[in-house]
């Protein structure tokens, strides 16, 4: 992930002010223990000195689950990018002050190919994930999580949406999903938080006539 800032809102005067990934150090660069084929970087989404960063090929704390994806959490001490630390991972069988641990995540279900964030509000999807009863190959998911504070601490899923869901008392059941539906391929969450957009590139229609 490339880290730039500019002086004014046209973009004027770029500066590469850091790069998070493998290996990479020096000045304000930040190197993030990887494994090939990882593909992190796939989606970001930036808040304040915040920065979400999906990793969808993750395979999960010592490899417990197969492309179940991830999402890595950093913050930094300033607007352009000082002090930057990893401080929390989303993703099957993490855990620690800032990481969550989503249980029910399976192989390839790609967790972290969206990602979007406001204030203390984080959305993730998972495009490869199968329902909840496992019957709907890539059908899609999404994730809704809150944080007690502007760090990424005090992390809880708050709900999931996906076909089956019904857990939590936030969940939503899409009942509409069909495999291979890709929903959670992309996310956008609106200024106040309170509205939230999901691609699902996949979809064939209402007919599911136009593959």
């Amino acid at each position: 992930v490339y880290l730039f800032s500019f002086a004014d809102l046209a973009f004027a005067s770029p500066v590469l002010e850091a790069t998070l990934g493998s290996g990479y150090t020096g000045g304000k660069n930040l190197s993030v223990s990887l494994t090939a084929g990882s593909i992190f970087g796939t989606a970001v989404a930036l808040e304040g000195a915040r920065l979400a960063v999906g990793v969808p090929r993750d395979d999960g704390d010592g490899g417990l689950a197969q492309d179940s994806g991830a999402v890595f959490l950093f913050t930094f001490a300033d607007s352009l990018f000082s002090g930057g630390a990893l401080v929390g991972k989303i993703g099957k069988g993490y855990s620690g002050a800032q990481s969550i641990d989503v249980a029910n995540l399976g192989n390839f279900d790609n967790f972290g190919w969206s990602v979007a964030m406001r204030g203390a509000a984080l959305v993730v999807g998972a495009i490869g994930d199968d329902g909840v009863s496992d019957n709907l190959s890539n059908s899609g998911a999404v994730y809704l999580f809150s944080f007690g504070d502007t760090d990424f601490t005090g992390g809880v899923q708050q709900a999931l949406i996906t076909f089956g869901a019904a857990g939590g008392s936030n969940d939503i059941d899409l009942d509409t999903l069909q495999s291979g539906d890709l929903f959670g391929a992309s996310a956008a969450l609106s200024r106040d938080g309170t509205t939230l957009f999901v691609g699902a590139t996949g979809d064939d229609g209402s007919a599911n006539n136009l593959t």
